[in-house]
């Protein structure tokens, strides 16, 4: 048997070797870098990505058991082989910032044999949303196909423009579409883009007009025939688009003398109200089953004021009269007319005044009635 002293040296010498050993597989996790800001970055950007550097500052193989994320929006990767002694790895985290605008920060926990628990990176930043996209309409139908609108206005055109705008489009049916226009006037380039729509397919149609084609000043508009037809169908479906335009005079060159003599237009109102229309019971006679109100307009300006058009664009409302030059300091009178049997139910409509004044070549009158 062995002594006392000598067991107790023994069992030491054990303990030493144990923890000796424990000392040279000690793995230290560690980073310079504990914290990565992104900055600022687009809602529409798509993922954002950082790559951390994990170093082993212990003495044995360090060892990444898994690493958990504060929030499903953060996924990290890491290096799965074991890291030596001195040496590095990487964890890499990816922020994804769709629907998630504002300040954001976010960790990670790496589980490891370098430290009791976990070790703990971040990341933080500010996400600007992106721009919201418009929810498109498509109240008008010419069959299966669907229009966001039937009409284009432009507000005014000078000259020497060319104004593109457009309509989009969806076919709603269950067949393909073909897209037909019919003949504009030359100052019109009207084009369908696709002119065959599948099902559920979107498209749009473009218009553009060249006043300097248009060889004239004053509202112009234009009836655009539009047919539809399903592919393997003989007859489609008729409609309108309708077009309509303000070509005025190009001001921008008037120096401030010419403003000062320019022509100035005054008109008597602005609402043009019949009230409630005579129905045929009526005992009040009617003209030629019309009724009629007038504007009056004014040049207090120190030139000629022309009057390149006075129109509605509602075919119920008519505009004659008038003159199409009015000198300074008189007045001419336009009449509006309408037939109490045309409109079944309310008149809104507007009368377009355009002129060569430049401080309003457009102005509008708005007329009403009811039954």
């Amino acid at each position: 048997m062995l002594n006392r002293n000598k067991l107790v040296f023994i069992l030491a010498g054990i303990l030493f070797a144990i923890s000796g050993i424990s000392a040279q597989n000690n793995a230290q996790i560690s980073a310079d870098e504990l914290i990565y800001n992104f900055g600022t970055i687009g809602e529409s950007d798509g993922l954002a990505s950082h790559i951390f550097k994990i170093k082993n500052t212990g003495n044995g193989p360090l060892v990444i058991t898994r690493i958990t994320a504060s929030c499903g929006c953060t996924q990290p990767e890491w290096t799965k082989e074991p890291i030596a002694p001195g040496k590095t790895g990487e964890v890499k985290v990816t922020y994804n910032p769709k629907g998630r605008p504002g300040p954001f920060y976010k960790t990670i926990a790496i589980y490891s044999n370098g430290k009791k628990g976990s070790f703990s990176l971040g990341i933080k930043g500010n996400v600007t949303p992106k721009e919201a996209q418009p929810i498109l309409i498509y109240p008008y139908g010419i069959g299966d196909l669907k229009l966001q609108t039937k009409n284009i206005l432009y507000s005014t055109v000078r000259p020497e423009e060319t104004l593109g705008e457009k309509i989009c489009i969806i076919n709603e049916g269950k067949t393909s579409l073909n897209v037909h226009l019919g003949k504009t006037p030359h100052y019109l380039n009207i084009v369908a883009n696709p002119a065959k729509l599948a099902p559920g397919e979107t498209g749009e149609i473009s218009i553009l007009i060249n006043a300097k084609e248009a060889k004239r000043k004053g509202r112009v508009t234009a009836e655009i025939p539009l047919t539809v037809e399903s592919v393997g169908q003989k007859k489609g479906t008729e409609s309108h688009l309708y077009v309509a335009a303000n070509i005025i005079d190009d001001f921008s060159k008037l120096t401030t003398s010419e403003k000062a003599k320019a022509p100035v237009a005054q008109l008597s109102g602005t609402l043009l109200d019949f009230g409630k229309l005579p129905d045929k019971s009526s005992f009040i006679p009617l003209v030629g089953g019309r009724v009629s109100g007038t504007i009056e307009i004014t040049n207090s300006g120190k030139s000629p004021l022309v009057i390149y058009s006075a129109s509605c664009d509602d075919e119920r409302v008519a505009v004659s009269g008038g003159k199409k030059e009015i000198k300074p300091g008189t007045t001419a009178t336009f009449k509006v007319t309408v037939r109490p049997k045309e409109i079944k139910t309310k008149l809104e409509a507007l009368v377009n005044i355009v002129c060569n004044d430049p401080n309003g070549p457009v102005r509008l009158v708005k007329v009403t009635a009811s039954k």
